[in-house]
């Protein structure tokens, strides 16, 4: 049944009309942990800058376990057209880091993505349009290497949930967070994604 292949063709050429409401407020934080990666996070900022829909807030979360640190971050003071959330610290792990965010986030959406990801300038627009026009609650976006091809897909229901890339309704993370438990190893990523089905929130995948 999953090995069905399906026909698009003459699918993909009927308009969707949604019966949704229109969304009332299209304002979507950016929620970032980092660690050791000052280059890429700046060219992360950089293309966040030049979106067509631009972020309300980027919360940034910069780990640094050497005590005697201080952020490498300089670049956070220059000129950008959101307001930047810098958070740091010396406790290291992702867990800890996308905790401190979740607390952080104001807007209505959030895209929690990892530090080195590079995307086209309409990412955020079609997000905040996919979750106008379908009514998702949690998706995850293609995230993968330069020399990987993935396939066009339908939309579809997806099994896990990835912290990297994925866009969440902020109310569905009320009461909601990564355990600690799974800090340094594997597993946070999933267990969260069943504390959101469990509140009756399911991820689905958006393969473009």
């Amino acid at each position: 049944y999953k090995r069905r292949k399906i026909n698009t063709e003459k699918l993909d050429k009927i308009e969707y009309v949604s019966k949704h409401n229109k969304l009332t407020s299209k304002t979507i934080d950016i929620l970032i942990p980092t660690i050791g990666r000052k280059s890429y996070l700046q060219d992360v900022l950089k293309n966040l800058a030049s979106q067509t829909h631009l972020p309300t807030n980027v919360i940034i979360i910069e780990q640094n376990p050497n005590e005697n640190s201080i952020s490498e971050l300089d670049f956070l003071n220059e000129d950008w057209p959101f307001k930047i959330k810098h958070h740091f610290t010396h406790q290291s792990g992702a867990c800890n880091a996308r905790n401190i965010g979740l607390e952080l986030l104001e807007s209505d959406f959030v895209f929690m993505a990892d530090d080195d990801i590079v995307f086209e300038n309409n990412l955020l627009e079609n997000a905040i349009s996919i979750f106008e026009k379908m009514n998702l609650d949690v998706f995850l976006v293609s995230c993968h290497l330069k020399s990987q091809v993935f396939p066009v897909e339908l939309p579809k229901q997806f099994a896990v949930f990835g912290a990297g890339h994925a866009f969440v309704k902020s109310s569905c993370l009320k009461d909601l967070s990564f355990n600690t438990s799974y800090e340094f190893g594997f597993g946070e990523d999933n267990d969260f994604g069943m504390h959101l089905r469990n509140k009756g929130f399911d991820t689905y995948y958006i393969s473009e």
